[in-house]
């Protein structure tokens, strides 16, 4: 019998031993398993269930408007607890499958109706919190992380290339596919329900477009007085610390807590280096506000925590700021159980690399037509290295959105592969461009009345970019950790999306909403910050870090995978450990695969499986 990792279902399934807190049933003529996570401090474990019996929940993640909601309901259902899974059980009992559309906060939860047969997955409304499953041959296996369903006996037998060749491109792969074909995730803002041996997917919220948007001048105190809420509903009861970097997002949270009045205990800021203007931005942030500030260094052994993201994620993920960023939850969690985080405020509230690139392509199309000419000989004629962003802009200017969104802040551009991939690599991925797999996106913004391809934009970054950012909540749950996003709120973020587009970001100006709600509650120093990620700095020239470079990314090793032209891995190495080029996110991305590929559950496999298209893209 295989001994199995917390998982939230399984239907199905026999022959694995559950961890202790599972509750057994059947669904049908299936054997049916409820396993709940370990349980936050303070609360109690195991998997809720109604008065009579009849439907169970269990719950990763955590319900802002809980009080609400278990007020509205005390008056007619027994609360035994102080879980939030029981919220959902007595919910659902008054709303059916439409009780994710109550709930407020990052979650992801599986509740069984023995009545009807049915179990209700479903994921939170910006995807914070993700929700992967496998169904096949009549059985169910349901998790909020990769490992436990890797751990399924026959589940798994290889990885699917054109996946990774996407999360290469993008940094992420988009629902609903992962990178094992087996394995399938639910989408932000979507729900599926398992009857009769068979799982239905529906989105239960969608981020719309109205057709008459907010006046400018009245956002900034409408989008102030949601941030309040949205901060005060996660400060609620419990002593909270925060991750601050020198950035607006975090920056936000510290002086909305500081106009109500309940600052956090301690401000946390990891520093890569000596010299990090972010730490010392932050620090002077902090110091504003009259919070006690506490400076934490990056990871000590980097081959460490590059192997603790793999076994968190079940494969690559992040970008190298993960792990620094890893390293301050794990010293917040020493002094609180809760930490709360500016992450997601390029994404909810405008500025991601896209949507800027498309507002320089809305400037340059402004332009009158002999300085528009004189721009595209420039792009055309010039050397690369003089053209520089004009000749990006230009560039951006020839393609459809979807490809712009492809193209603008991908981690190795389409002209790169040829010189990356091997000729096997790239005959196992096909004609596939990496941007295929955003179509399915692109037609859901229009169907939600993004018919601005500003809009359009905003509304993919939101789907695909806010969940890859929001991978932090797992590695800091991880450490101890409950790390709290006040910034990535659903309401919020439509909120943001009812304003034209040209108000929430331009070619040079990100988060123009946010700015603007935040005059007078934060130093004009914060407000005109650039922004700047928690990249590992000198890391990269010294100490563990480049050391793991060096023995990770050997051409014999790199040859042996066959994966990957050793020549060009050599040179972007060689580049970013000499400071000629910035090439950080690269590196870390093929650190990320070469280790991945070389762990047994992954290097068992000599091939990867034949892809199939699933979804819009290849699973």
């Amino acid at each position: 019998m295989i001994r199995l990792p917390p998982v939230l279902a399984l239907a199905g399934w026999s022959d694995v031993e559950l961890p202790s807190g599972a509750w057994r049933g059947t669904i049908g003529e299936r054997p049916l398993a409820l396993v709940p996570p370990p349980a936050p401090r303070g609360e109690s474990p195991g998997v809720a269930v109604n008065e009579d019996h009849s439907v169970r929940a269990v719950l990763v993640g955590r319900l802002y408007n809980r009080r609400e909601l278990r007020t509205s309901l005390a008056a007619r259902h027994a609360f035994s607890g102080r879980h939030d899974a029981e919220i959902l059980v007595h919910l659902y009992e008054e709303r059916g499958v439409q009780l994710p559309k109550a709930l407020r906060g990052n979650f992801a939860f599986a509740l069984f109706d023995a009545r009807h047969g049915r179990l209700l997955l479903a994921r939170d409304q910006l995807g914070l919190v993700p929700l992967f499953y496998a169904a096949e041959r009549a059985r169910l296996a349901v998790a909020s992380a990769l490992p436990p369903l890797l751990a399924l006996p026959g589940l798994v037998s290889g990885w699917d290339p054109a996946a990774l060749h996407t999360f290469l491109a993008l940094g992420t792969v988009p629902p609903p596919a992962t990178l094992y074909p087996a394995i399938r995730q639910l989408a932000p803002g979507e729900l599926a329900v398992w009857e009769d041996g068979r799982l239905k997917p529906q989105r239960y919220w969608q981020l719309t477009f109205p057709e008459r948007r907010l006046a400018r001048a009245d956002t900034p105190t409408l989008l102030r007085t949601h941030l309040a809420e949205a901060v005060q509903l996660r400060q609620a009861g419990v002593v909270h610390g925060l991750l601050l970097s020198g950035g607006l997002g975090a920056g936000a949270l510290l002086g909305v807590a500081a106009g109500g009045r309940r600052l956090p205990a301690r401000a946390y800021t990891a520093a890569t280096d000596a010299g990090d203007q972010d730490a010392r931005a932050a620090k002077d942030a902090a110091s504003h506000a009259g919070v006690a500030h506490v400076e934490i260094e990056g990871p000590d052994d980097w081959s460490a925590a590059l192997d603790a993201v793999l076994a968190a994620h079940g494969g690559p993920a992040g970008g190298p700021d993960l792990p620094v960023i890893v390293a301050a939850a794990r010293r917040a969690a020493a002094d609180q159980p809760v930490a709360m985080s500016g992450a997601g405020s390029d994404e909810v509230f405008g500025g991601a690399v896209p949507a800027r690139a498309w507002a320089g392509v809305q400037r340059f199309r402004g332009l009158p037509a002999p300085l528009r000419e004189a721009a595209e000989l420039w792009a055309r004629f010039a050397p690369a290295a003089w053209t520089g962003r004009t000749g990006r802009v230009v560039g951006h200017a020839r393609l459809a959105p979807v490809e712009l969104f492809g193209r603008a802040d991908a981690l190795f551009g389409p002209e790169e592969w040829e010189d990356l991939l091997t000729p096997d690599a790239l005959t196992a991925v096909g004609d596939l461009r990496p941007w295929e797999g955003l179509t399915g996106l692109f037609a859901d913004a229009k169907s939600a009345g993004a018919e601005d391809p500003s809009d359009a934009l905003h509304y993919v970054a939101l789907q695909l970019g806010l969940p890859a950012r929001a991978e932090v909540v797992l590695d800091a749950a991880a450490v101890g950790l409950e790390l709290r996003m006040p910034l990535a709120d659903h309401r919020v973020a439509q909120l943001v999306a009812s304003v034209p587009a040209a108000a929430r970001a331009s070619a040079g100006s990100r988060q123009q909403l946010l700015r603007a709600a935040l005059v007078g509650l934060v130093p004009r120093t914060t407000l005109a910050v650039p922004h700047r990620s928690a990249a590992p700095g000198s890391a990269w020239r010294q100490g563990s870090l480049r050391a793991l470079v060096e023995e990770e990314l050997t051409p014999a090793r790199v040859a042996g995978q066959g994966l990957f032209r050793p020549e060009r891995v050599q040179a972007l190495c060689a580049e970013q450990l000499a400071g000629r080029r910035d090439r950080g996110a690269q590196v870390w991305a093929l650190l990320m695969t070469t280790r991945w590929l070389a762990r047994p559950a992954v290097g068992a496999v000599p091939r990867p499986e034949t892809a199939s298209r699933v979804g819009g893209m290849r699973a």
